[in-house]
């Protein structure tokens, strides 16, 4: 009971680190994101644009005092008062987030689901806990890619 007890303790600290670490770079965007942030972000910025008729994800360009202009394929010019939302991915700071929920997460099942043995072991606690590592660090890094959970939103439309 009580291994039990210290790997659930365990686990809820290094999730919640991993949450803070996530959280510390990005800052809260304010309640109503300036345009003036979509104006100082640099040309070759991956972003996702929600407009009132869909979503894009395309490259920044270039950005005006009413449009910005990005690449998906071809140039899309998109006026601001057709946009919703822009946000800016990070996928990379998603994945390593991810790796690390995963990793730790299933190190500790890992080593909490083999029962202790006194003689011949077929399988060791430690043994148990990389393998389920590093299988819950893979899957991590999958769901923190594809989800992008970090990312920042820099314009919202008022």
């Amino acid at each position: 009971m009580r291994k039990l007890f210290a790997t659930l303790l365990v686990l809820t600290t290094i999730s919640a680190t991993a949450q803070q670490a996530a959280q510390a770079p990005v800052a809260a965007p304010p309640a109503s994101p300036s345009w003036q942030k979509v104006q100082a972000l640099a040309a070759g910025t991956s972003i996702k644009v929600k407009t009132r008729t869909g979503n894009t994800a395309c490259i920044l360009k270039s950005v005006d005092a009413g449009a910005l202009t990005c690449n998906h394929g071809k140039d899309i010019v998109i006026q601001q008062t057709d946009i919703l939302t822009i946000r800016v991915a990070h996928r990379g700071r998603s994945a390593l987030v991810g790796l690390a929920i995963g990793g730790g997460g299933g190190a500790i099942i890992g080593a909490a689901s083999i029962p202790s043995c006194s003689g011949i072991c077929i399988i060791s606690r430690s043994t148990g806990a990389v393998v389920v590592g590093v299988a819950g660090a893979l899957i991590g890094a999958i769901v923190g890619v594809t989800t992008d959970f970090a990312h920042t939103t820099v314009y919202k439309a008022p």
